[in-house]
């Protein structure tokens, strides 16, 4: 136990996209132990992430989010926590994900995400993505992880086919997104105690809140991924992988989540 708690202390963690999802991760891993959390995020605080988050004051209205949740982090011990005011895509945030032992992406577009995810693979680093669905759709999300060494798919294997992004607001319920974000902590728990970062299992769950139920599932690379192409060309491609018939593209980069 003091091992695995010296693990945390002293592991770093990139979290890309401070919103919904991406607030309650970085909450659950300071309360996991984690030591070192940095965070991107180019927007400001709105009034609807004071409405959602417990921690906000009117005074973090039009401030970077990142800046409100450091302003409540202030102090806390044990933990180093590193705003950075930024795209995925910034030159600034390069560092913090070469430092990082996991890297997690909950951006709002499918190309942020994909963005972190080639950046994690390059890196040789393990790598959680964590998306919610619009609740009109279903009530549920993914979270998927990629690690190295393995021939587990990558996020852009999952969601090959670029979409159309959505031009009306989605319907993200707090319940929702609270859940997948437990999870997704959980597993980011569980790769950082993890001696080699590569524990075997499944790499993608989805999650289903109108049965209660989380489907995990082993998925292979993609042979025409071009996000993780790259980095398996001398180890053996897995088959094409498949995904429920509701999940797709479109449900995974929410501009609130």
């Amino acid at each position: 136990m003091k091992t695995a708690t010296n693990t945390l202390q002293t592991a770093r963690v990139h979290i890309g996209g401070l919103g919904r999802i991406g607030t309650s991760i970085a909450l659950a891993l300071h309360a996991a132990g984690v030591g070192q959390i940095s965070c991107n995020d180019p927007q400001n605080f709105e009034q609807e992430q004071l409405e959602i988050c417990t921690f906000s004051r009117r005074s973090d209205l039009g401030r970077p989010k990142v800046h409100a949740l450091a302003r409540f982090l202030d102090g806390r011990p044990g933990l180093t926590f590193v705003p950075i005011v930024a795209r995925n895509e910034s030159r600034t945030v390069r560092p913090y994900l070469e430092q990082a032992n996991v890297i997690v992406s909950c951006a709002n577009n499918r190309a942020a995400r994909l963005h972190l995810e080639h950046a994690a693979i390059m890196l040789g680093k393990p790598c959680v993505q964590a998306c919610a669905q619009d609740a009109r759709v279903s009530l549920g999300g993914l979270v998927s992880v990629w690690r190295p060494a393995t021939t587990f798919s990558c996020f852009g294997c999952l969601f090959p086919n670029r979409s159309k992004e959505r031009t009306s607001k989605e319907i993200l319920l707090p319940t929702v997104t609270g859940t997948i974000a437990a999870f997704a902590a959980h597993i980011i728990i569980e790769v950082l105690r993890c001696e080699r970062g590569s524990p075997e299992g499944a790499n993608v769950f989805s999650i289903d809140l109108y049965s209660g139920k989380i489907r995990p599932m082993s998925l292979d690379q993609r042979r025409t991924c071009s996000c993780c192409a790259s980095k398996r060309s001398s180890r053996r491609s897995g088959a094409d992988c498949d995904l429920k018939p509701n999940m797709g593209p479109q449900d995974c980069g929410g501009r609130r989540c």
